[in-house]
């Protein structure tokens, strides 16, 4: 158990270095300082810096998928459309108050350029997928039956707030790529599947073709 712990630990020292100051910039003395814990401890867990990475970008997904869904489980009241335009509504805050330095994921994509960094590459894929599911679900759960096409084109949003926000500094780039994102909705959204008499634009019945 104290193992497991510790190694934690490290995966979040390195975790909140890395997107601070980057990959490259941010040496193993740094985490394990940051970590409380003695160089040997830090190489008794991660054989090499690039396994550090991985467990950092692994600590990172576990940690946004956890705080997306149990943002989105508080808010089972809504209908499907306002559930997926919320998660717009949680990208604000988290950049707002947390995530000034853009995506850690992109982020560190730009930095990931050695071989030995291909399973940190994988966890960045991952994370993408994750969040091209979620919207897949949210889409089909409010009868988009074109729910990939849709899922594409948010998280295109998604990346591109991420780098307003990095580059400009703009979180509020979220609130427009939500306003962008209930345009797609209702593009995607087989009219079809609507329910008799509410098939105007701004009502989401929220059922399933």
């Amino acid at each position: 158990m104290k193992a497991s712990i510790t190694r934690l630990r490290l995966a979040a020292a390195a975790a909140e270095l890395f997107y601070a100051h980057g990959i490259t910039a941010s040496g193993v003395d740094a985490v394990v300082l940051r970590a409380g814990v003695s160089k040997p401890t830090l190489y008794s867990h991660y054989q090499s810096k690039a396994d550090l990475v991985t467990a950092a970008l692994e600590f990172q997904h576990h940690t946004r998928r956890q705080a997306v869904e149990e943002f989105l489980r508080a808010r089972s009241d809504l209908s499907p459309h306002e559930r997926l335009l919320s998660v717009f509504d949680w990208l604000q805050t988290w950049y707002s108050e947390q995530g000034t330095r853009g995506c850690a994921f992109l982020n560190a994509a730009a930095e990931l350029v050695d071989p030995q960094d291909e399973p940190a590459r994988k966890i960045v894929q991952r994370h993408k997928r994750w969040w091209r599911e979620l919207f897949i679900q949210l889409a089909k759960e409010g009868g988009v039956t074109r729910s990939r096409e849709l899922a594409d084109g948010l998280l295109l949003l998604v990346d591109g707030v991420s780098s307003r926000v990095l580059v400009m500094g703009e979180a509020g780039a979220a609130s427009t790529a939500r306003q962008l994102a209930d345009i797609l909705w209702w593009h995607y959204r087989d009219p079809a599947s609507t329910s008799p008499g509410t098939g105007n634009r701004g009502s989401d019945p929220g059922v399933d073709a």
